[in-house]
């Protein structure tokens, strides 16, 4: 299928609409929505004087915001174009006035083919953003930018997300998912349940992988987990063939919850090599031991990989599970592999 793409080419810099992403030469720079938003319509109307008021009713669409949020927001695009403000290379300040892009401005245009047949098995196309939703949550959905930012540099990088219980965790959540926009990218989104018995080891994992076995494209997935995770695929052996599943017999694909252990981490840095992989876990306050272990353990092997790992748990909750999390959150913070961020709504 063909699709016409349209980029914006200044100084160094390539702006790709169709990705929503910039780039410093080689080098992709990660903006948050806003701040793309606010660069694209300064790319559209170059070395014109766009006022607040213009700015407010177009990138701002109307809301109700004061002149300090143009203000930080330019900033902040500064920062990304390492651009000085007191000799500008591309956004001067009109004192009182509002903004005028001085760079020269040149669009391409041209058509692509747009691949239907990912070799990402866990491809990722960004949703609508939800403006509305992610103005509530701008400051932390920035953090979160940030943190993936580390890992596309090949630092892999954990991210606890704590709060209450319907205090905007997935909302947030989906609004960073939104957000983020890189040629190639792969996500997984694991969600626990609450258990009243023995929880199957590996449980959201395994079933958020299942799902991706199913879809489209889930041969390729199939493919990764019978070469690199055979005891993780005996699993799910409903989503092989009868064939297929007495080929695995004969690798001696069976239950073993280390060799599990082992095959997972090698089959998420496989998937992390080249793609920047984000990997959530949804109420994490319900996981199963063995699916922390796993995280953890991914954090302290020494492999460059592009891996962005999300946490998500109430911080509320009486179990175990909080308490496995909090002793796991304080080594890796200690160790600088992970950071915090909560989300606050009165007291727990």
């Amino acid at each position: 299928m063909m699709e016409q793409t349209i980029s914006y080419v200044f100084g160094v810099f390539r702006l790709d609409t169709a990705a929503e992403l910039l780039w410093n030469e080689q080098l992709p720079v990660t903006l948050a929505p806003k701040t793309y938003r606010l660069l694209l319509y300064f790319l559209q109307n170059p070395e014109r004087l766009i006022s607040h008021e213009e700015l407010f009713s177009s990138v701002w669409e109307g809301r109700c915001v004061d002149d300090s949020a143009i203000r930080l927001a330019v900033n902040t695009l500064r920062k990304a174009l390492q651009d000085n403000p007191k000799l500008p290379d591309y956004i001067s300040t009109a004192h009182k006035k509002g903004y005028r892009f001085t760079a020269k401005v040149r669009i391409n245009t041209q058509l692509e083919v747009v691949e239907t047949n990912p070799s990402n098995p866990l491809n990722y196309r960004p949703q609508t953003l939800d403006m509305a939703v992610y103005d509530e949550h701008s400051q932390h959905v920035d953090e979160l930018v940030q943190a993936l930012q580390q890992s596309s540099n090949g630092e892999r990088r954990l991210v606890f997300l704590q709060g209450e219980q319907q205090v905007g965790k997935t909302a947030l959540l989906n609004s960073f998912l939104s957000s983020v926009h890189y040629p190639e990218l792969a996500v997984l989104r694991a969600r626990c349940v609450q258990m009243h018995g023995i929880a199957e080891p590996f449980m959201p994992l395994l079933e958020a992988l299942e799902r991706h076995c199913r879809e489209p494209h889930g041969k390729l997935l199939i493919e990764y987990l019978h070469e690199l995770a055979p005891t993780w695929l005996h699993q799910m052996s409903n989503v092989l063939s009868p064939d297929e599943l007495a080929m695995l017999h004969l690798k001696g694909a069976q239950n073993n919850t280390i060799r599990m252990l082992r095959e997972g981490a090698e089959l998420i840095e496989a998937l992390s090599k080249s793609t920047i992989f984000i990997l959530i876990l949804d109420n994490a306050h319900w996981s199963d031991q063995e699916t922390l272990d796993l995280l953890n353990f991914l954090m302290f092997r020494c492999s460059a990989t592009k891996l962005l790992i999300i946490v998500s748990y109430r911080s509320c909750d009486k179990g175990e599970g909080v308490k496995r999390i909090a002793k796991m959150q304080t080594e890796l913070m200690a160790r600088g592999y992970a950071q915090e961020l909560v989300m606050q709504r009165g007291s727990c």
